[in-house]
């Protein structure tokens, strides 16, 4: 079976607690470090650099009740000076609909902090939002100038940079929560990649040519 993700954090420690209770219950799962990841738009995205939680898809529901049964929530024990206490209705919500990436028991104080407020997030809400995040997470990534001009500067010149780049512009692919793999890049990313790799081989061929015969 297929290691699919479970839930994402930017944060080391967090994670770590969580693992801590897949080893002591003798949950497979792999994590990920989204952060080392070679980003070809030099976007320096924060937003990136995550840490994937990735478990078997039958072991989802196990887990979540081990996380509610070592993950227990009292408020009364909470810093009063806890950042969702300054936070917005829309806020909470945008947790609570984004429970995979909040620590548990930040999730469990949203909800508290909403039903003070009489609101309460149907599951029917949760599993739409996290329906439109998946759509949102198979759409191609959009490469930047920037990188389009360096991957075809270092290709004119028979730079191997440049091939890497064209490489990872028309080949490179990343897994879906759901397991699945797509491309990165759009269909016109993926021709300029192709375009590059063209002008990339042609130029290193010249620059070995004239190395051999011109030394």
């Amino acid at each position: 079976m297929e290691f699919k993700t479970f839930m994402t954090f930017p944060n080391r420690s967090q994670v770590d607690a969580i693992v801590t209770v897949l080893n002591e219950n003798s949950i497979p799962y792999k994590l990920q470090d989204t952060s080392k990841d070679f980003d070809v738009t030099f976007s320096n995205d924060v937003l990136k650099n995550t840490f994937l939680i990735m478990l078997l898809e039958t072991d989802f529901e196990k887990v979540n009740q081990l996380l509610e049964k070592n993950f227990p929530f009292d408020s009364s024990t909470l810093d009063n000076n806890h950042p969702f206490y300054s936070f917005t209705i829309e806020e909470l919500i945008e947790v609570v609909k984004n429970f995979d990436e909040w620590f548990p028991t930040d999730v469990k104080l949203a909800k508290e902090l909403l039903s003070k407020q009489h609101i309460e997030v149907s599951q029917e809400a949760i599993e739409q939002h996290q329906l439109i995040k998946q759509k949102l997470s198979e759409q191609p990534e959009k490469s930047s100038l920037l990188t389009l001009a360096m991957g075809y500067t270092f290709c004119v010149f028979g730079g191997l940079a440049g091939i890497g780049i064209a490489l990872y512009l028309s080949f490179g692919k990343r897994k879906l929560a759901n397991g699945g793999r797509v491309y990165l890049f759009s269909r016109n990313d993926r021709n300029h990649g192709l375009a590059m790799l063209i002008l990339g081989l042609i130029g290193l061929l010249i620059f070995t040519y004239r190395y051999q015969y011109e030394f």
